[in-house]
């Protein structure tokens, strides 16, 4: 805006100071005419027309910067006294009237031509010719527009430098702050640290950054504490499903115990009457060994179950977790009179998993197929690998372990399959299950990158599909 103003007024005093300069030339001329024209009409009223003559030369002679001629009005265009400018532009000089054109000279450049009448009696067709190079006036013209073009150019620089030194300390400077503090923020840095100077907007917006990362890390905390406490819950849901699990186990396994305590009570007997050989008494106590570590074997095995631990993953053969869940679940499946098997399908590789967390998942499903055949039957857990997308995720195939536990029971409703594992949704009757159940299995399966598939057909039984990835623990 500086510079358009700037402009703006060197191109009206431009102007100006031409129009002035030519009316100074323009009178100078007519002042310098006139002059002559009067001496020479003196002298041509004394008869004296060589002294005319001699004064125009001598006024020539001493003005170097105009040309002074004397100029016939009737003379042809060739001759030495003919008019420099066509007779047809000098109407009013022949009509007695000074005139003052500017026109180009011989292809010299443009010349100013000032004509005053000689009005002598003697002769009345003669004129003054004063002729003047305008190049002094381009040059004035030059040294205008040069002076012009430097000052505009001096102040666009000045400008241009005042207005990066602002632009460095009351724009850059803040920016750079709010950059640094948005990717320290987006690192996960809250500190609310941003300081800018001053009373304008970015101060302000520098106090409205602080504010927001002061909320955002009570959000944050805030975040941390609900997910803490949540974790907690749901550990705590975990627990309590293990425990109404081993209680369910223990009374099966309550019946199980009966029978090596009967062959450890009858044998101590034998012994104690010492009628035994020594042969006898030494296999009784091999056979009380044998019962006494089978009993230590279904025990550990319910409290590593019921033990509340935290998730520890480690490549595991699943095989191996299966069959301790099946010899777990033996005094129960035999006292509902269900058989229990492994099959597996294809070469099993070692996957990383939480051994006692999917032996939860696998406890609670087969629990559910022993319970749902109420007369017995068979019970079919089985491994093999299949290529597969993930339901809830749009990636490439990959490989996963999938299990699958089959029972021959009475098969789920339709309508209830899609709620099955909802948490606390249960078919049993009141007091016999919690409901978390198949809830709590799905959200173990879930943290273990994976999910459950179900598919199930009234009075044929059910199917659960576990799936695992293998890929992640190659």
């Amino acid at each position: 805006m500086l510079i358009l103003i700037l402009v703006g007024d060197g191109w009206i005093s431009y102007h100006r100071e031409v129009t002035l300069f030519n009316e100074d030339m323009e009178k100078d001329a007519m002042l310098m005419g006139k002059t002559m024209s009067g001496i020479i009409e003196h002298a041509l009223e004394q008869s004296d027309r060589d002294l005319a003559h001699k004064l125009i030369r001598y006024a020539g002679s001493k003005e170097h910067s105009i040309q002074i001629r004397w100029v016939d009005l009737d003379a042809p265009p060739i001759a030495m006294y003919a008019p420099a400018v066509p007779l047809e532009k000098l109407e009013s000089v022949i009509q007695g009237k000074s005139a003052s054109l500017i026109m180009k000279k011989n292809g010299t450049g443009l010349y100013r031509f000032t004509y005053v009448p000689i009005l002598a009696k003697s002769d009345s067709h003669s004129a003054v010719e004063l002729s003047e190079s305008l190049s002094a006036l381009n040059n004035y013209i030059w040294n205008s527009v040069l002076h012009l073009i430097v000052m505009a150019a001096l102040l666009l620089l000045s400008s241009a430098g005042l207005l990066w030194f602002q632009f460095r300390k009351w724009i850059q400077r803040p920016l750079a702050r709010f950059i640094d503090k948005s990717r320290r923020i987006g690192q996960g840095d809250l500190t609310p640290d941003l300081v800018v100077e001053g009373r304008d907007e970015f101060a302000e917006l520098g106090e409205t950054l602080n504010s927001m990362c002061r909320e955002l890390n009570d959000s944050r905390e805030a975040f941390r504490l609900e997910t803490k406490r949540r974790i907690e819950a749901i550990e705590q849901l975990r627990h309590t499903e293990r425990l109404a699990t081993a209680g369910r186990l223990s009374a099966g396994m309550a019946h199980e115990f009966g029978t090596p305590l009967n062959v450890i009570h009858g044998r101590s007997k034998l012994i104690r009457s010492g009628d035994l050989e020594h042969a006898e008494v030494i296999e009784s106590a091999r056979i009380i060994g044998e019962q006494t570590d089978k009993i230590i074997k279904i025990m550990q095995n319910l409290l590593d179950f019921a033990r509340r631990r935290k998730p520890n993953r480690s490549s595991r053969d699943m095989a191996v977790v299966v069959q301790q869940v099946i010899d777990m679940l033996s005094p129960t499946a035999s006292k509902a009179k269900v058989s229990l098997e492994i099959i597996k399908r294809d070469d099993i590789p070692l996957i990383s998993f939480d051994p006692l967390q999917i032996q939860q998942v696998l406890t609670n499903l087969m629990m559910n197929g022993i319970q749902a055949m109420a007369d017995g039957g068979r019970l079919v857990v089985e491994l093999k690998i299949r290529t597969k997308h993930q339901p809830i995720k749009e990636d490439n195939k990959s490989e996963y372990l999938v299990i699958h536990i089959i029972d021959g029971g009475r098969g789920i409703p339709s309508e209830n399959i899609g709620h099955i594992f909802e948490p606390f949704f249960t078919t049993k009757d009141v007091g016999a299950g919690t409901g978390l159940g198949l809830s709590i299995a799905y959200g173990i399966i879930q943290e273990h990158d994976g999910w459950i598939e179900v598919e199930s057909t009234l009075g044929k039984g059910t199917c659960f599909k576990v799936y695992l990835p293998v890929e992640v623990s190659r």
